[in-house]
């Protein structure tokens, strides 16, 4: 087990900055995803950790040693590729036990490290195939034992599922995940899917444009963003431009005017200005067009995707904007129809409130009893 510390490190193609400053911690034992949109900076970052690349700027330390200028043979990792790197002319005993053969481990001890890693991802059976002839799923086994055999202090791994259809990436994931804890191998994941990055991780870091956007669980991640880029990237989130006038002295509060209602919410400080909000769409209570609730908003359906284990709803306000609003575990025969009157409710106690440019987090539950207190109707 390594831990992990990046002190100030950025890399340089040319003039660009492919890595801005990462300046974080992983933990010994941490499953860590870097999960970010193609050309982010994820891969660069994981090559120098490897040492595939130099950093221009900036410390790595592994536990107490500083590893710049340590050469990528000598620093203990294990690496799992995205194209596997699978010798085809071997057989899977042979690609397995190639590292170890490179380090002049003896050859009973070979012998008993390579089918050790080997029943780990259950491919003893399968030790004298060749890889060629195997399926995508086995043959990133094969690439997954050849990176545990050798007893990394750190593993990495790059895209390794992208490979694969969908149904055995989901396999594959809970696999490497089940395998990393009953190791305890620190562990570096890439990826930009980011249901697979939720999955697997301890800590997910989410990059854009070389730099890291936010470092957090990944319940913290979904539910709390730290800026917009974050919440349009994990998941689904509605953004809603509203405005905030003034703050009430005797509550506390800050009226937000969206969508011709009127809430009233405490800020994490005085704010006067356009706001932005982010709201997940399962956060988003739905209802037949009956007795309405205070704050409750009016729209219309304006589309119906049944997904079987959940219901997405396409609604309308009359202000004219568009929300995604997601139920789950449906009876079909309860479902609502286009062009349904329905009534809507935000569930503001549970959305984030960014400033205008989406940067600065002003309301999230995350900051503890902040709850809208009032809704009213605009005149």
């Amino acid at each position: 087990m390594q831990k992990i510390r990046f002190d100030h490190v950025s890399k340089y193609f040319g003039e660009q900055k492919a890595v801005n400053d990462a300046h974080f911690t992983i933990e010994a034992g941490e499953f860590f995803t870097l999960l970010g949109p193609s050309g982010c900076g994820k891969t660069t970052l994981l090559r120098t950790i490897a040492g595939f690349y130099q950093q221009e700027e900036g410390d790595i330390w592994f536990g107490e040693q500083k590893i710049n200028h340590v050469p990528t043979y000598k620093r203990n990792i294990g690496m799992v590729f995205q194209n596997y790197a699978i010798f085809p002319h071997m057989t899977v005993f042979d690609n397995v036990a190639y590292g170890l053969r490179a380090r002049k481990v003896g050859k009973q001890e070979i012998e008993k490290r390579v089918m050790e890693a080997l029943e780990l991802v259950e491919l003893s059976h399968l030790r004298d195939r060749i890889p060629s002839n195997m399926s995508g799923g086995q043959q990133q086994r094969i690439a997954l034992a050849r990176a545990i055999v050798i007893r990394p202090g750190l593993l990495l791994m790059d895209e390794p599922l992208s490979n694969l259809d969908a149904k055995l990436r989901i396999k594959m994931r809970s696999d490497i995940r089940n395998l990393q804890k009953e190791l305890n191998i620190t562990t570096i994941y890439v990826t930009h899917d980011q249901e697979e990055a939720l999955a697997v991780s301890d800590r997910i870091a989410v990059m854009s444009e070389g730099v890291i956007q936010q470092i957090d669980t990944p319940q913290n991640i979904y539910s709390y963003p730290q800026n917009r880029f974050v919440a349009n990237f994990i998941g689904t989130s509605n953004f809603m431009e509203a405005r905030g006038n003034g703050c009430d002295a005797s509550t506390g509060a800050t009226k937000i005017s969206v969508a011709n209602r009127d809430f009233h919410v405490r800020l994490n400080r005085r704010y006067e200005g356009d706001v932005l909000l982010s709201i997940r769409p399962e956060k988003i209570s739905i209802s037949p067009d009956r007795a309405q609730n205070e704050g409750d908003l009016l729209g219309e359906i304006a589309d119906v995707t049944y997904l079987g284990e959940k219901v997405s709803y396409l609604v309308k306000l009359a202000d004219g904007s568009v929300l995604d609003i997601q139920q789950h575990a449906i009876e079909p025969d309860s479902l609502l129809r286009a062009k349904q009157r329905v009534n809507v409710n935000l569930n503001l106690e549970k959305a984030v409130i960014f400033d205008s440019n989406g940067q600065e987090v002003l309301y999230s539950a995350a900051n503890g009893a902040n709850r809208p207190i009032a809704a009213t109707e605009k005149a």
